[in-house]
């Protein structure tokens, strides 16, 4: 919110807000609050952004930058209730696909590639569905995120709020989450019993190397109460854990939540290893992971994207493999307490039967 300083500070009755919304083609959920000045469960931030496509590498990117052009229309805030009320559903698409992932494994090129497609409405990394969305039913993450009728309802009306048609053209959308909602995957696969979802991941000291140079929200948690539902450590502990322990815990159990998914939504959740991420790769990630085949056209546009750096919005950056230098710069010792946690884990999914590639190189080895 502090970014938007202008957004949310009209607050709206559910009934005025409704007619908002349904007269607003561009209105939709921009970010959650879980906190309130009553003490009550949080409000939702709105607003009008028109229809301008989703095409940052993350979803605040692109609120950010309208807000700062000054194109953001109508705003204001109104009691996270409103997520009840299916009258704020106009003309939703629903999700085509669901990504999660690890953290730096090729989660956001292949957001970017699909929102390449003007037919594609591409949600990645809302903010919404980051913390916001989740802080709120968990109060703080001091419960589990109980799969109730009423909060998987919620849920499903955030999501097709976000992914609204805002001009002709759209037809699809897609979701990519944040990767530590990841531990989430079973509850918004219960939302949405229709909708698959690919698990992208990557050999987990490469990732940690890239997390230690360019930090995350999962070192933010790090001695907060989120962290424990994020490691399964106690809480506590982690404010002075070694921080790559603390890192290898939290994707261990990225990694076993993706495999239990697997295995409970049989069918429709798919593993891809970051090393079979390519061009040639990318039309079966669609079709067999996500049974979407956009046609060749669409296909040849999405491709562009794997010529650019994914975190570019620019596309003035090549891309340029970092894999060897990333595993270079953690010592031995390190990577062998990751691969106490990761390995076994990282073996499993890159033999699955719901991996895509089972034959490409085994990350955990390399």
């Amino acid at each position: 919110m502090a970014l938007i300083p202008q957004i949310g500070q009209t607050f709206l009755g559910n009934d005025e807000a409704v007619e908002r919304i349904r007269a607003t083609p561009g209105m939709v959920p921009i970010a959650i609050d879980p906190t309130s000045e009553s003490g009550g469960t949080g409000r939702v931030l709105w607003a009008d952004i028109g229809d301008y496509p989703f095409r940052e590498w993350q979803f605040m990117f692109t609120i950010e930058a309208l807000a700062k052009q000054g194109k953001i229309g109508d705003a204001f805030s109104t009691a996270f209730d409103i997520l009840l009320d299916d009258r704020i559903l106009a003309d939703p698409i629903t999700p085509s696909g669901f990504m999660f992932h690890i953290s730096r494994c090729g989660s956001t090129l292949t957001a970017k590639a699909l929102a390449r497609s003007p037919r594609h409405v591409v949600i990645n990394q809302g903010g919404p569905l980051q913390r916001g969305y989740w802080a709120t039913i968990t109060r703080d993450f001091s419960q589990p995120a109980e799969a109730s009728e009423q909060n998987l309802h919620m849920f499903r009306n955030l999501v097709l709020a976000m992914t609204r048609r805002r001009c002709p053209d759209q037809m699809y959308s897609f979701v990519k989450f944040i990767s530590w909602n990841t531990l989430y995957m079973d509850f918004a696969m219960q939302a949405f019993p229709a909708v698959p979802a690919l698990f992208l991941y990557r050999n987990p000291v490469e990732v940690i190397a890239s997390v230690l140079r360019e930090t995350s929200a999962v070192v933010w948690a790090k001695g907060r109460q989120q962290a424990e539902f994020l490691s399964g450590a106690d809480w506590h502990d982690t404010a002075d854990m070694d921080t790559v322990e603390y890192l290898a815990r939290c994707f261990a159990r990225y990694l076993e939540f993706a495999e239990q998914a697997s295995a409970k939504f049989e069918g429709r959740v798919a593993h891809v290893n970051y090393t079979s991420i390519n061009p040639d790769n990318f039309p079966a990630m669609l079709s067999r992971g996500l049974n979407f085949d956009p046609g060749a056209e669409e296909l040849a546009l999405m491709a562009e994207q794997f010529r650019f750096h994914s975190k570019d919005d620019s596309d003035s950056h090549q891309f340029q493999s970092d894999s060897a230098e990333k595993r270079a710069a953690i010592p031995e010792a390190d990577k062998a307490l990751v691969a106490n946690f990761c390995a076994a884990a990282m073996d499993r999914l890159d033999t699955s039967p719901a991996n895509l590639f089972p034959h490409a190189e085994i990350a955990s080895k390399a």
